[in-house]
């Protein structure tokens, strides 16, 4: 997680320094302090130059400092929006990636055919801040402090999960699953009959022979504060870019 938010840190960042090389004028200088002058607004009739009133030094004038030079004041002024620009661009990139999309690479052969080896994801999280994961949706979990894994949920929180003869039933009775690919020799703790919790999800890979998912006691169901977001898109390969199903 900390790499993702270095990520988007580091692009906004980039984007702030080439921001400031276009527009080097990005915080106005302001205009120097000099003696007060100023046009009068009544002019001798007789003259032909504008008369220009020029008021007597007071005892506040005397006791003002020199500005310093514009040079000076261009430089630090330049050093403070290039400092505002990249404390918004830190805080940009942590709120963007915990609260609305991260990317995410899938490894290894867990999800096909849906996902292969090497695709570049897009994982959204707006969905699961305004509502709850539905079943046969595909996620990426926290597995533990260093590694996620992306399965598909095929179990929701309250319902009774058990895997026989291939088939995974739900409160008794077998769903309807399009998208698991082999099959199921192994259903692990699924065997009998278990009873999620009301924060757990059952999960499974696509592949259901080469996957490590619920069925394994090193893995058993998710907690929904496990749950990073909802794999929605993918960018690369080229040839199946477009929105997950």
């Amino acid at each position: 997680m900390s790499q993702l938010i270095d990520e988007q840190i580091e692009e906004n960042v980039r984007f702030c320094e080439e921001l400031l090389k276009r527009n080097p004028g990005f915080v106005p200088v302001e205009e120097e302090w000099g003696e007060d002058e100023y046009e009068s607004p009544i002019q001798d009739s007789g003259a032909a130059e504008p008369v220009v009133v020029i008021p007597a030094a007071s005892g506040m004038d005397l006791l003002r400092e020199e500005p310093e030079p514009p040079e000076h004041r261009s430089i630090l002024k330049t050093a403070a929006s290039f400092l505002i620009c990249t404390a918004i661009a830190f805080l940009l990139g942590v709120l963007i990636t915990k609260f609305v999309a991260n990317h995410t690479m899938v490894d290894g052969s867990s999800m096909e055919p849906a996902l292969q080896d090497g695709d570049n994801l897009i994982v959204e999280k707006i969905s699961y801040l305004a509502g709850e994961p539905d079943r046969f949706d595909i996620i990426v979990f926290q597995q533990n402090e260093n590694t996620c894994y992306i399965k598909r949920i095929v179990g929701l929180p309250g319902e009774r999960i058990q895997i026989q003869n291939g088939k995974t039933y739900v409160n008794g009775k077998p769903i309807y699953d399009a998208f698991g690919d082999g099959d199921m020799d192994d259903g692990g703790i699924a065997s009998k009959e278990i009873t999620l919790g009301r924060d757990e999800y059952f999960v499974l890979g696509d592949n259901r022979d080469g996957s490590e998912d619920s069925r394994s006691e090193k893995v058993g169901p998710v907690k929904a504060e496990q749950i990073e977001g909802r794999a929605w898109f993918r960018i690369t390969p080229l040839q199946h870019f477009g929105v997950l199903k």
